[in-house]
Order: structure tokens, then sequence, then C-alpha cells
């Protein structure tokens, strides 16, 4: 297990309520019901999305559960701060272990020159939901139901500001989607 920067004491005590400048959320979901995933998998693989993905957290920290972190086809994710939030003891080689979202969030007061990024799943972003200061979400246009058993917390426009969106993409062989980003207001 490799060492992480966490002080004992957090730099400030209501932090843990507000949002943290340098934590987002990245997530490809469903427009209609912000499904996220089917049995521990994604529910689409889309190249561009994947590639946003690589571009968008490159030479930043990613944090996912132990699920989500076994479910990459490369472990850990190269060039990138690996940290798996997990419940349980162990502990991965070339990854950063922790136990708790109090953890985290010392973490990230106390290096706030560093963007991490909130990767799955589904209970992790719940977690860190009131926490998150920026979403980067890739939005699916499904046309039609998708079953899926992970879903991504519902935000709204109160607390949310769209600053950015993409024109949709629409590949030949899978839902068309396009790029948001959100701001916390």
């Amino acid at each position: 297990m490799l060492n992480m920067n966490i002080s004992n004491e957090p730099k400030n005590n209501d932090a843990r309520l507000a949002p943290v400048k340098n934590i987002y959320m990245i997530v490809a979901m469903t427009e209609k019901t912000n499904a996220i995933g089917i049995n521990g998998d994604m529910l689409f693989y889309l190249k561009d999305d994947l590639k946003y993905f690589k571009e968008t957290t490159l030479n930043h920290t990613i944090v996912c559960g132990r699920k989500t972190y076994f479910s990459f086809p490369i472990r850990p994710l190269p060039n990138r701060k690996n940290i798996i939030l997990t419940r349980g003891d162990g502990s991965y080689e070339g990854v950063y272990t922790l136990h708790s979202k109090e953890e985290l969030v010392d973490y990230a007061i106390n290096n706030p020159k560093e963007d991490i990024f909130i990767c799955g799943g589904d209970n992790v972003y719940k977690q860190f939901m009131d926490v998150a200061s920026k979403l980067y979400v890739t939005i699916i246009d499904e046309d039609q139901a998708v079953e899926a058993d992970s879903f991504f917390p519902k935000f709204c426009d109160d607390e949310w500001q769209l600053v950015f969106e993409s024109t949709y993409i629409e590949p030949e062989t899978a839902p068309r989607y396009k790029f948001t980003v959100y701001d916390r207001k």
C-alpha cells in the first residue's frame, strides 16, 4: 500500500459538509433514469467517451470503489494516481487505499492543487455528491428503457449550473450521447 498525505486533523472540520473545490465526479449515464451500469459493468462502451475520460483524468487522481477498480481492463490506470475507497483491509500494488469519505475529504483539503475525480460506482457517487464541486457528465440519450442496477444520484438546476454542453455524438452502433460539465452554484 502506498502512503497518502492525510493529516490526523482536517484543516477545516466544516469542510466535510461543504463542497470541496478539487473534488469532481465523472460519469456516463442515461438521460432519463441516470442509469450507469448493470452487473458490475458499464451499460455502453462509447469509444469517444472512454477517450474523454482518459483525457480528462490523465495526470490527475481518480477515486473509485473496489468493485469499480477491478472492472478496469488495465489496473492501475496509467498516468493517474489511483485511489480505492474500501471498507476492507486489503492493499493493492500501485494503488492508494482509503477507508472513508472523511479520509478522502481530508486528503483533498491537504492537497488543494490536486484534481480528484470520483469515477464510481454508484455507492461512491452517492457518498460524495454533497462534497463534489464539479460534474463531468456524459449524457446518453436512450430511445427505450435500459436494464440497469446502478444509478448516478439525481441532481438539479437549483444546485448545479451547466457550464459546457457538446453537440450530440451519433455513433452507428450505440445510442447518441453528449458531454456536459456542471459547476456547483
